[in-house]
């Protein structure tokens, strides 16, 4: 499986009939070795998108925060690496390794690595960025 992958990155369009494998710690590797992760704290690749499911690997530093923000649509976030603290005006969540929370596109909500993470976001509907 190809472990790379070149920017700017084309997502794999969902609305075609195909099957793709990815290669998620690997991306995840090359992530955080970008300008953007090493200056902000945070990388992102949209791996995936179509009209009913987009498909987001992110990567965080230790100590970093995404504030508070509305997802444009129901989602999951699953954690395939580190620990992230995923919040709430209802919940405070504690993720780990294999773990994932599940939220209304309605729902603010704040994430933050506790340590350096790596987590996939998976959004019903196309994403708006």
């Amino acid at each position: 499986m190809n472990t790379s992958y070149e920017r700017p990155y084309r997502p794999v369009d969902l609305n075609t009939t195909l099957t793709k494998a990815f290669p998620f710690m690997a991306m995840a590797e090359n992530l955080m070795e970008e300008a953007e992760f090493a200056t902000s704290g945070r990388a992102s690749l949209t791996l995936a998108r179509g009209d009913e499911l987009t498909l987001v690997l992110t990567v965080m530093k230790a100590g970093t925060t995404l504030a508070e923000h509305p997802a444009p649509a129901a989602a999951v976030v699953i954690t395939l690496g580190g620990k992230i603290i995923f919040t709430s005006s209802a919940d405070k969540i504690t993720l780990e390794q294999g773990d994932g929370v599940t939220f209304t596109g309605d729902v603010l909500h704040s994430v933050h690595a506790s340590e350096d993470s790596v987590f996939l976001i998976v959004i019903g509907g196309k994403a708006s960025h």
